[in-house]
């Protein structure tokens, strides 16, 4: 076992060192095309973070985790405000909002096993904390020599994601079964973790972190834009898009011409493309970046950080990502703001969450070829609907300290 553990751990490592001249080229023009800052020198390892010895170490993908990591450090602050933080993520956006943190915080670099020993030796944290699925064998097994507990918190596995490991068991079960502690967030995600090897006593079904998050912030200057726009008007706002979402729902809009529709875009640098793709369609279109147009029948949301202002106005919000197979995005936010939800055969991202919500009765599931149908009946049912949404996530609110206790225990045990 060990052996083979070894090996496949050092062939994962030859084909990551192969793989590192694109991998440098898919940043490169990913992020300068939406004019962001690579940052190649740092994932790469050559900048290490500033000594913090003994600080708690939690490690984010992107802006969601990003958000669920900076509240589960503040919960653990509370607990033991003596404790330092230090935040790691991989996306731009997840940076940008730990800039705009009290935490200190760094680019995650690429798994390269040359690179945690030094950065380990830097921090020598008491744990690494990661957030939801972003494990790496190299950075677990660096931790596990040096006896540095690895959790996972708000932990979330999909049936899907299962099946990509487990294609890869003989790298991926090896590094499962170092997790020290694993804080699921419901019964489906506990079986997997189960499944890929985590052993059952370090398992706990805690909930999750997203639910416990404040009703967004509406901006109000923003969200009388939009409802000058509206006017009286249906609004139906697609949340989190992406290219084959905003396609669909282009095709809905030309077929419903007294309605309005709202697209937000997972990346708002994509408002230009989105506009010319409406207009291609010989349809009417603008970006809040820029004047509204009050005639216009298609409003992109292309702003950053007046999604609550974009949902308060929506008399109807569609998941993006749940039409186009990428998994769907975070409901939590349209639920709170009481409003009714419609998604796609593609919720895997947030498959418990989106369950329990469809069986309280706060979301409607629909084909791309039934959107019109499932819009409608949320628009009848609007308000029953959205207060389903609400109550399903105020009862299962509490995840946050759930979790910060439970992992204070594991380090007082470790």
């Amino acid at each position: 076992m060990l052996a083979s553990s070894f090996m496949g751990r050092h062939l994962y490592s030859l084909l990551l060192l192969f793989c590192a001249p694109f991998l440098i080229g898919h940043v490169v023009h990913k992020y300068r095309r939406e004019n962001q800052d690579p940052m190649v020198a740092q994932r790469l390892g050559f900048s290490i973070p500033e000594q913090m010895f003994g600080c708690i170490w939690i490690h984010a993908c992107s802006l969601g985790e990003s958000k669920v990591g900076m509240e589960l450090a503040r919960a653990l602050m509370r607990k033991t405000p003596s404790l330092q933080i230090f935040m790691t993520a991989t996306t731009p956006a997840g940076l940008h909002v730990l800039a705009q943190s009290e935490f200190t915080s760094h680019v995650f670099p690429w798994d390269f096993p040359w690179v945690w020993s030094r950065w380990l030796s830097k921090l020598r944290p008491k744990a690494l904390i990661i957030v939801e699925t972003e494990l790496w064998p190299n950075l677990v097994t660096a931790c596990d020599r040096k006896g540095i507990p690895v959790i996972l918190a708000n932990g979330r596995l999909s049936d899907r994601s299962v099946r990509g490991y487990q294609h890869f068991s003989w790298l991926s079960k090896p590094m499962w079964s170092k997790v020290s502690r694993a804080l699921m967030q419901f019964d489906g995600d506990v079986r997997n973790a189960h499944a890929l090897g985590v052993p059952a006593h370090a398992i706990s079904e805690v909930g999750s972190i997203k639910l416990d998050q404040p009703v967004p912030k509406v901006v109000r200057g923003q969200a009388n834009r939009i409802r000058a726009w509206k006017k009286a008007h249906v609004l139906v706002c697609l949340m989190s898009s992406h290219p084959d979402d905003d396609a669909l729902f282009l095709s809905w809009a030309r077929r419903n011409p007294g309605m309005r529709l709202l697209i937000v875009p997972r990346h708002p640098v994509r408002g230009p493309e989105i506009k010319r793709a409406a207009i291609d369609e010989n349809l009417s279109a603008c970006q809040s970046s820029l004047e509204i147009d009050l005639s216009a029948q298609i409003l992109i949301g292309d702003t950053f950080g007046d999604m609550g202002a974009y949902l308060s106005q929506s008399d109807v919000v569609v998941i993006g990502g749940s039409f186009s197979g990428k998994g769907g995005q975070n409901p939590i936010e349209p639920a709170l703001l009481k409003k009714p939800l419609v998604a796609g055969p593609s919720m895997h991202n947030f498959q418990a969450i989106s369950d329990c919500l469809e069986a309280a009765g706060g979301l409607i599931r629909a084909d791309a070829d039934q959107i019109s149908e499932a819009i409608e009946v949320a628009l009848m049912g609007r308000n029953k609907l959205g207060q389903a949404a609400r109550a399903w996530v105020i009862a299962n609110l509490g995840s946050t300290e759930l979790q910060a206790q439970s992992i204070l225990a594991t380090l007082a045990t470790d």
